[in-house]
């Protein structure tokens, strides 16, 4: 009679049975939460709680929503109170279902997400703990569990990361056993997103997935053709996710294709229920710029007016006073360069080289800032316009302005697919007069040539420019352009 009892009791309470379900509100939570509406996600894990509280998936889906919010908001001091639940989290899903796929994976999730959360406020080395964490974890599920295909996606951001580090912690990453690199990387996200795609128990991470992709397509490759494939994939999708909002943004302005960039931004999902994503209308304000539109101005100050965090501040205030300088008015420079100063930190490379061209006084000159900024937008005729109107650059003042001229002439020839003879001359006098300068011009003149070697299969040159640009220390842009190098270099791996 006990015994029937006891079944009764089991078999009416299913909270009592450990699990990992995605079952339909849990995968409803996890869509909402990639859409950025928190508040829905997290009515629906309450009512999980009630039902099922022991439901691993709950806790893994909390720690999505506080992931997003930190990377998003930058609010350090969410991340502070919510950085506790961390280990809350880990030990509901720990005493659940050993023999679950999401057991191992829901564990590496966590530790991987804290782990990007962290380096977002400079903590390396417990970071560096928690990827080491991720990575055993995640090995480990995919040796037991080969057919799950979620493993994928912490696989590839991981041996991305692993392959992008740079030269100096790569001797950690060998301490602890991680080993891997960018393609590798890329071709397992590749292939969870095919999968994600034609699976429909899968096709919930579709949006997660792509863009995913396209973030670490854009920071860690450099192939335009990759570039419209994903822009491809996400289609008017932009118009429904943040997330897609702000992949399909960035791609179509890595494609020179400003005008469209625009129309993504301004097509965005309406924000009621969803997490603010004030970065969009700092993308906003740039492709305004681009297009040498004063009204970008705007968008800038209702970034900075709304934007908690701390990065891309002094950038916005830079960008005002470019606006200023551009309509001729002094005051107002002068004004959004003291705020460049005294405002944001100077942790990302925009951020650095804003303050740091204010500190030492740079000097502009509105042919190059002009020609500079239509570049960026795609505009290429023009900006060469901007350039061709100054006849001969014999009666530029300072080594910086013959650096900048033949460097953005060399980037344009690029774009305009003119001889690789002329691209390169421009290049080479760029790198040539280097001497004594910290701007970015030079080492990017280096590494545009090895890109343009490796563009005509001479693979040997092309890893000689790609170290020779690794050679050169102290500069503006210097990690993001060292890092390119190095994906250079791993490129060329393949062929060699």
């Amino acid at each position: 009679m006990r015994i029937l009892l006891l079944i009764v009791v089991l078999l009416g309470n299913s909270s009592v049975f450990a699990s990992f379900q995605m079952n339909e509100d849990m995968q409803m939570a996890y869509l909402h939460i990639i859409n950025l509406e928190f508040d829905a996600a997290q009515n629906l894990l309450n009512k999980e709680k009630i039902k099922r509280s022991n439901n691993g998936i709950i806790y893994l889906n909390e720690n999505y929503i506080d992931f997003l919010k930190i990377i998003i908001g930058e609010e350090f001091t969410y991340f502070e109170k919510q950085e506790k639940l961390k280990n809350e989290r880990l030990k509901k899903i720990i005493s659940n279902d050993k023999s679950s796929p999401y057991y191992l994976y829901s564990q590496a999730e966590i530790h991987l997400q804290w782990a990007f959360a962290r380096i977002k406020f400079k903590e390396y080395l417990t970071a560096a703990y928690e990827i080491q964490k991720a990575y055993s974890l995640i090995k480990k599920n995919h040796h037991d569990f080969p057919d799950f295909k979620l493993n994928l996606k912490s696989l590839g951001l991981l041996h991305i990361l692993v392959g992008s580090i740079q030269k100096e912690y790569k001797w950690v990453m060998k301490l602890v056993g991680i080993e891997g690199n960018i393609n590798m990387g890329l071709n397992e996200l590749n292939e969870l997103l095919t999968i994600t795609k034609n699976d429909e128990h899968l096709s919930v991470y579709n949006t997660e997935t792509l863009f995913l992709l396209s973030f670490l397509q854009l920071n860690y490759a450099n192939d335009k053709r990759d570039y419209r494939k994903l822009l491809e994939k996400i289609a008017e999708d932009y118009s429904l996710n943040y997330l897609l909002n702000f992949a399909a943004a960035r791609l179509s302005a890595k494609l020179g294709m400003n005008d469209f960039t625009i129309k993504i931004l301004e097509s965005r999902p309406n924000s009621k229920g969803k997490y603010p994503f004030y970065y969009l209308d700092y993308l906003l304000g740039m492709s305004k710029l681009y297009q040498l539109d004063s009204s970008a101005a705007k968008h800038f100050n209702y970034f900075l007016s709304n934007f908690k965090g701390k990065n891309y501040i002094k950038s916005a205030y830079q960008k005002l006073a470019w606006i200023a300088y551009l309509n001729t008015d002094l005051d107002k420079y002068q004004y959004f360069c003291q705020m460049t100063l005294t405002n944001g930190q100077a942790l990302f490379d925009e951020d650095k080289q804003a303050e740091k061209q204010v500190k030492i006084g740079m000097k502009l000159q509105q042919f190059l800032l002009k020609s500079r900024l239509l570049y960026d937008g795609g505009y290429y005729s023009r900006a060469l316009a901007q350039l061709e109107s100054i006849e001969t650059i014999k009666t530029f003042l300072n080594l910086n302005t013959q650096l900048e001229y033949w460097y953005r002439k060399g980037r344009i020839y690029q774009a305009l697919d003119k001889k690789f003879e002329l691209v390169f001359d421009c290049f080479e006098k760029s790198y040539g007069m280097r001497a004594h300068t910290s701007t970015y011009f030079a080492p990017m003149s280096v590494l545009q040539i090895g890109i343009e070697y490796e563009k005509i299969g001479n693979f040997d040159k092309a890893k000689l420019f790609y170290n020779k640009c690794l050679a050169i220390s102290n500069f503006d842009y210097q990690r993001g352009i060292h890092q390119k190098a190095r994906a250079g270099l791993n490129r060329i791996k393949n062929y060699n």
